[in-house]
């Protein structure tokens, strides 16, 4: 066994095969994103890790490794079916760093996943409630346990909520207040708002991983003063526009 750091400059020589293709990793979770249109294909792709892993005496774990197919939720747009990778199951929903990702970029799945925790976690608060903690006391563990679990990854699939999903996570909190477990009604459009805001300052920073993905205007087109300095991207798409960095640079004009 190795620690993470040692494995995390072992893997830093693992690249893509294709300038269009994208490997993106996080300690020992290692994810392919192949576009429609490359040159490289999945298969490809994923053989050449399979030779790096060899050479570098690793073992891919074939079992938890999972292939899945994006698609637009509208079907005018869907590309034909594609054959899987032999061994590899075609999956229509995977769970990458603790958020549940569909084909058709819906995160109902996920949804259901985290009020099923939340309301299991509200459980402890009725028995703190019942031990006597003050509901300034109960509004802490709320935000610890409750909170926290809403606010994690929350811009990445913010954006793609439906009116229903708002108002199921809405209908939760308020039942969270009238019960006494925290001494505000929560949002969850102001809680998607607070932690956008608080990821773009940090994205705007030149040391962020996201920053490339921001283009700064040119000095010499004349622009309306606004709240930041990149050109707001050209979107066709819906969820092209409500991808995190989208949303962000059309919020905080």
């Amino acid at each position: 066994g190795i620690g993470p750091t040692l494995y995390i400059i072992m893997e830093s020589d693992l690249k893509s095969q294709s300038q269009f293709d994208i490997i993106f990793k996080y300690a020992d979770d290692t994810n392919v994103l192949v576009p429609q249109h490359t040159d490289i294909n999945m298969k490809e792709e994923f053989e050449a890790i399979q030779l790096w892993a060899l050479n570098n005496k690793l073992i891919i774990n074939v079992a938890k490794t999972k292939e899945i197919v994006f698609r637009r939720p509208n079907p005018r747009y869907n590309i034909d079916d594609i054959i899987p990778i032999l061994g590899i199951e075609q999956v229509i929903e995977a769970k990458l760093l603790g958020v549940i990702f569909n084909c058709n970029l819906r995160f109902c799945s996920h949804l259901n996943y985290i009020l099923k925790q939340c309301s299991q976690r509200s459980f402890l608060m009725k028995q703190l409630r019942s031990q006597g903690l003050s509901r300034k006391q109960l509004n802490v563990v709320f935000e610890a346990i409750i909170v926290s679990r809403l606010r994690y990854g929350l811009p990445a699939w913010a954006g793609f909520l439906t009116k229903d999903s708002v108002a199921r996570i809405d209908a939760f909190l308020r039942r969270m207040f009238q019960y006494g477990y925290c001494t505000q009604c929560y949002c969850v459009r102001d809680l998607i708002t607070v932690c956008d805001e608080q990821l773009f300052q940090s994205v705007v920073k030149s040391s962020h991983c996201l920053n490339q993905l921001l283009v700064k205007k040119s000095v010499n087109i004349p622009l309306r003063p606004r709240g930041h300095n990149y050109v707001l991207p050209c979107c066709v798409f819906d969820c092209y526009k409500n991808s995190f960095i989208n949303r962000c640079l059309f919020n905080f004009v």
